[in-house]
């Protein structure tokens, strides 16, 4: 045999050595890889997808309820999701975002599997549940959810409407600070998980929280949080609306706050169904007014104050100006030069010009709304701040018409009673036999824990008031 043979025979058997060394150390010597896995069990890996950016691929966006299992995409999760996740499966339905219920990037038996373990989850069932958050990523919350801290008067209000006051184990100096103290006896008693802006860590890693829900968002703490709370569930749901962001709106957050925070739902449809009802109502209402029935309307976001030099007016998408058009009002600070943003800070003159600018031409009339703190933080007093405006503005050619509402009145579930003040307000002729003072009342005797103390501090004067021409 000459060399060149050998060395090739040589090579045959280093292969041939190396290659049943190879199957024995990726088969244990126990022949193919999956013989000791039971051939009846699906295998999956839940939660693979957790943190998944999903701007570009969100479910339905008719759907309240973004939690994965709600197969059909609807606002509940039952045995209809069954039902259609099986037909997913089987080829004859359509597969959707929300089919793949443990999120680990296929749908298939285990998601049906996942799905009934939910739908049969008791009060102490141990479970994660997957969802989209409000910065459009896949996200988790533990069950059982034992324990809540919650934030801002909007998170009180989201609390009140899906029945988790009794959850409530930590609140933020916004609420401890201010009237919404008063509004349940449970605040005072638990610790405070400091400000949205600067989080108390150590205070709600001690308080070992299930869930912290900041309510808003805070560029500064919220990237942080998750890595600062050591693994605690972190639930980025808006409990105020998000100034024209897609996805976010209270409704959606009400729903999932509840859903989520196993929270009574049956309280929860019950808003949501009082809500959609007064929407109807309002947008119907809306829908026919002709384009010279609309008001204009300009909103300012402070008071007249002694040292200042520039005031703040709302501009673009701004929350409040978005439930204004559902109203069926015309907000011209959308669209001027001089508000290009949410809040834009004017000078005097400046708001002059976009008074003149806001003006209806028929009748070169405006409705200038000042919303600031009062409410139930009463740290402003509409009595006090809309007169002052009216004082500055005395010498205006345009007929002006004051009105005053609180911050909180609008980014929180009283949203709707917002809405019906503008309507009631500026269309007294539109019957759509809602009154915003009748809804608040409806809503503190419907969706309230301890509605003896809403009915002690509220004051729909402080809320939303009316102060016409001046």
């Amino acid at each position: 045999m000459n060399k060149n043979a050998l060395i090739a025979v040589a090579l045959v058997a280093v292969v041939a050595v190396a290659a049943v060394a190879v199957y024995f150390m990726t088969n244990n010597g126990n022949g193919d890889k999956n013989d000791d896995k039971d051939p009846d069990v699906i295998y999956s890996d839940p939660g693979k997808r957790i943190g998944e950016d999903m701007s570009k691929n969100t479910p339905s966006s008719l759907s309240r309820l973004w939690v994965y299992g709600n197969s059909n995409e609807d606002d509940r999760i039952n045995q209809a999701d069954v039902t259609y996740l099986e037909g997913v499966i089987a080829g004859k339905n359509a597969r959707t975002e929300l089919s793949d219920t443990n999120v680990d990037g296929v749908v298939n038996q285990a998601d049906v599997d996942h799905l009934k373990s939910i739908l049969a989850a008791g009060t102490d069932t141990k479970l994660d549940v997957y969802y989209i958050d409000d910065y459009t990523t896949i996200q988790k919350v533990s069950w059982p959810v034992k324990t809540i801290a919650i934030s801002y008067c909007s998170g009180v209000y989201t609390t009140e409407v899906t029945g988790l006051m009794d959850k409530v184990a930590m609140v933020n100096d916004e609420i401890k600070n201010n009237n919404w103290l008063y509004l349940n006896s449970r605040f005072a008693t638990v610790p405070s998980s400091g400000s949205v802006s600067s989080p108390d860590w150590e205070a709600i890693l001690k308080a070992k929280i299930d869930v912290y829900v900041p309510g808003y968002f805070s560029g500064d703490t919220d990237p942080i949080a998750r890595d600062q709370l050591r693994g605690m569930d972190v639930m980025f749901k808006h409990t105020c609306d998000g100034s024209g962001i897609p996805n976010i709106n209270i409704d959606r957050s009400i729903l999932m706050y509840g859903y989520l925070l196993q929270g009574d739902m049956d309280l929860t449809y019950k808003y949501l169904a009082w809500h959609d009802d007064c929407m109807d109502k309002m947008k119907a209402a809306a829908a026919k007014l002709t384009p010279a029935q609309k008001e204009n309307l300009v909103m300012a976001r402070s008071f007249i104050s002694t040292g200042a030099s520039t005031y703040s007016i709302t501009g673009g998408q701004n929350t409040n100006l978005v439930h204004a058009a559902w109203a069926g009002v015309n907000c011209p600070t959308q669209t001027l030069a001089l508000t290009p943003n949410l809040y834009t800070s004017l000078t005097m003159e400046q708001i002059e010009t976009v008074m003149m600018q806001s003006a209806k031409a028929s009748n070169n009339t405006v409705f200038y709304i000042i919303n600031e703190h009062d409410g139930l933080r009463n740290s402003k007093d509409l009595d006090v701040g809309v007169p002052a405006w009216a004082e500055v503005l005395k010498n205006r050619p345009e007929t002006i018409h004051y009105l005053g509402m609180a911050r909180e009145g609008g980014n929180s579930p009283f949203y709707v009673v917002e809405m019906a003040f503008y309507q009631n307000v500026l269309y007294p002729e539109l019957d759509t036999g809602l009154d915003y003072r009748e809804m608040m009342e409806y809503f503190i005797d419907n969706f309230t824990d301890e509605t003896e103390n809403y009915k002690q501090y509220f004051d729909i004067d402080n809320f939303f008031k009316d102060f016409g021409v001046l």
